[in-house]
């Protein structure tokens, strides 16, 4: 079950009250895709993830909460450009403030993360040139770092893999298969590698990937990240 309750929140930027519909509670059965996107009934509440101030624009996962640099952020050209983009779902634009944030603090993964959910959202309206543009944009927060994170790279392969960018999938996948890496990782690696060959774009699960195993996995990760959206205390 998902509950919402109705309540209001004094901007931490600004200063102004708004009423915003807060999620309490909600659950997840079943296997996340491949990107890491929960399942049902979690996935459908993507756009209660963020708010947004109506008055200075502020976006945040509670908008009470911040930090010098959120209101800073506000006076900036990045945040002008994004909050301010052409013909854009505002569940989608909502997402790409946040994301301008994340780079202008330097949280690369953070905006990766926050792009990749605003291309979540385009996949929900049937939006296929939209989230596949997205998703390119969101693996370019990525570009030119040294990513070791092997939990981030999964998800950035599938990002290239559903946005049809074949080579850099591929290059990746060369990679990732240099390390010589043991279950799940390498079963997940040969399932992109194999709809890579076959031009599938397509959404799939970790459970299909797996090929329906049950053995429990363990991320060994140190770089492990968790999606920003899936703390529902906030």
């Amino acid at each position: 079950m998902t509950d919402y309750s109705a309540r209001t929140h004094r901007c931490y930027c600004c200063g102004k009250n708004s009423e915003h519909s807060v999620l309490v509670s909600s659950n997840s059965f079943g296997s996340p895709d491949l990107d890491q996107r929960p399942p049902e009934m979690f996935r459908s509440t993507i756009q209660s993830w963020l708010q947004e101030c109506p008055d200075c624009g502020y976006v945040a996962p509670n908008i009470e909460k911040g930090d010098a640099s959120a209101c800073t952020f506000l006076d900036t050209s990045e945040f002008r450009a994004a909050a301010l983009e052409p013909a854009l779902d505002p569940d989608v634009r909502r997402f790409l403030v946040r994301a301008a944030y994340d780079a202008y603090v330097e949280d690369r993964r953070s905006a990766f993360q926050h792009t990749l959910a605003a291309a979540w959202v385009a996949d929900d309206r049937k939006q296929t040139a939209e989230a596949s543009e997205l998703r390119l944009r969101a693996a370019k927060y990525l570009a030119g770092g040294n990513i070791r994170s092997i939990d981030l790279r999964l998800r950035l392969l599938d990002a290239l893999r559903r946005a049809s960018n074949w080579t850099a999938a591929e290059a990746l996948i060369v990679e990732l298969v240099a390390e010589r890496l043991e279950y799940p990782f390498a079963e997940i690696i040969a399932f992109h590698r194999s709809k890579i060959a076959a031009g599938d774009p397509g959404r799939y699960t970790i459970e299909q990937a797996l090929d329906g195993k049950r053995e429990p996995i363990t991320f060994q990760d140190p770089e492990l990240i968790s999606s920003p959206s899936h703390d529902t205390s906030r």
